[in-house]
């Protein structure tokens, strides 16, 4: 996710400058992002768009993400499988559809986390993926590791699954979600 880290005002509904559409919008939807099973025994699944953890605009994705997030137990891992879209003021299109596996480190009947990077596969950030069975919340966070040659990597950064999707508004007064 670091790659897609800048100094921008990107936020979800509210974006301006360079990486602005006014027909980008998300829907929020009601409830966590985790889908509700009768256990979290065997696995889990969430979908939903990453948005920072903190309230400085510095620290917003660059560009919106829609993700899915899929754990299997037997198999000890985690799969994210994510799309990146690419809002200027002319156009939105599909930049990058990518797949990240994490690691599962824990998982018992409150949640679990997994990770990866920190080596040859991310260097200079090691990502940890939290699931929390309780609450539904889903969050990662990007931690760096400090190594030469990663100096511009000094702080940690984290984001929240928020359940919804990202849409583009083709109404022509460009006004789907206001109401009527």
């Amino acid at each position: 996710m670091a790659a897609l880290l800048a100094a921008s005002t990107f936020a979800p509904g509210q974006t301006t400058g360079m990486f602005h559409n006014d027909r980008l919008k998300t829907l929020v939807l009601p409830g966590p992002p985790l889908v509700e099973s009768k256990s979290h025994t065997f696995s889990v699944g969430a979908s939903g768009f990453w948005v920072s953890e903190s309230a400085d605009p510095k620290k917003a994705l660059l560009l919106p993400i829609q993700v899915e997030v899929l754990c299997f137990k037997y198999k000890k891992e985690c799969t994210e499988i994510s799309v990146t879209l690419g809002a200027v003021p002319t156009l939105v299109s599909v930049e990058d559809v990518s797949t990240t596996t994490y690691d599962v480190d824990r998982w018992d009947e409150h949640g679990l986390t997994a990770s990866y990077g920190g080596d040859e596969s991310s260097p200079c950030q090691r990502h940890i993926l939290t699931v929390d069975f309780d609450s539904g919340a889903v969050s990662v966070a990007d931690i760096p590791t400090h190594k030469k040659g990663c100096e511009a990597f000094t702080e940690t950064d984290s984001y929240k699954l928020v359940r919804g999707k990202y849409y583009v508004d083709t109404t022509p007064g460009n006004d789907l979600d206001k109401k009527k």
